[in-house]
């Protein structure tokens, strides 16, 4: 393809030379604690520890889902990874359990995006209530994308993640009518639950509770256990 005389396209500059507004803000903070301490309004130790603790805020901010607070997917996997080298050496109880919230596209198209934030929230606050509950298992909570949470629970019997998750089940479609003051507002969830084995590592045991999951969603309000032959909702 030719081009008229000087109309030739630009060449792109090389990634490596655009500037980086992220680092541009990094330096501007940086050398602005640099003169406060020049100033005499830091002492060094002062500027060092509000440098560390900025540092500690991004780094938990990139591990952490802004909307509600848990861990994001690569905050949980990470620090599941660590958590199954331990599970596994110890040979300590532990479940992961998927957690899906039932129809929220649809949600979302009847109802707007501000409020399938407002009802992703609940979801999580309930998960995180009901861990909460139950201080002596230790666990580890997470939220894959939109609709999609995850639990690590450590230390636990089957009856204990058993009652966990029907709690969890039950409480959500009582919360979401208080949050949206709605009394005929109906919103379900469906679980799926495994127990960590010896040969688990992360993706392994994420695709088996993925697949109890998907089970799960194909009835909805369900929770699918593979401890058990039936879905909980059918035990009375």
């Amino acid at each position: 393809m030719s081009y008229p005389e000087n109309s030739m396209p630009e060449t792109p500059e090389p990634e490596s030379k655009r500037e980086n507004p992220h680092k541009r803000y990094l330096l501007e903070r940086n050398l602005q604690r640099i003169k406060r301490v020049l100033d005499g309004e830091l002492t060094p130790e002062e500027a060092s520890e509000e440098i560390t603790q900025r540092e500690l805020e991004l780094e938990e901010r990139a591990d952490h889902d802004g909307l509600t607070g848990l861990l994001n997917f690569q905050g949980f996997t990470n620090s599941l990874t660590e958590d199954l080298s331990i599970i596994q050496q110890y040979n300590i109880p532990a479940f992961l359990a998927f957690i899906d919230i039932d129809r929220l596209k649809e949600f979302n198209d009847t109802k707007g995006k501000m409020a399938g934030n407002k009802l992703i929230e609940t979801y999580a606050k309930v998960l995180e209530n009901e861990i909460a509950k139950r201080p002596h298992l230790p666990s580890l909570t997470g939220r894959f994308g939109g609709d999609e949470f995850v639990a690590l629970v450590m230390g636990a019997s089957t009856e204990d993640v058993w009652q966990l998750f029907e709690d969890v089940r039950r409480e959500i479609p009582e919360a979401v009518k208080r949050v949206f003051q709605d009394p005929n507002l109906e919103r379900t969830v469906s679980i799926g639950i495994v127990r960590v084995q010896y040969s688990d590592d992360a993706a392994t045991l994420l695709d088996r509770a993925d697949s109890k999951l998907n089970q799960a969603k194909g009835k909805r309000n369900q929770i699918i256990f593979e401890e058990y032959p039936l879905t909980i909702s059918e035990h009375k």
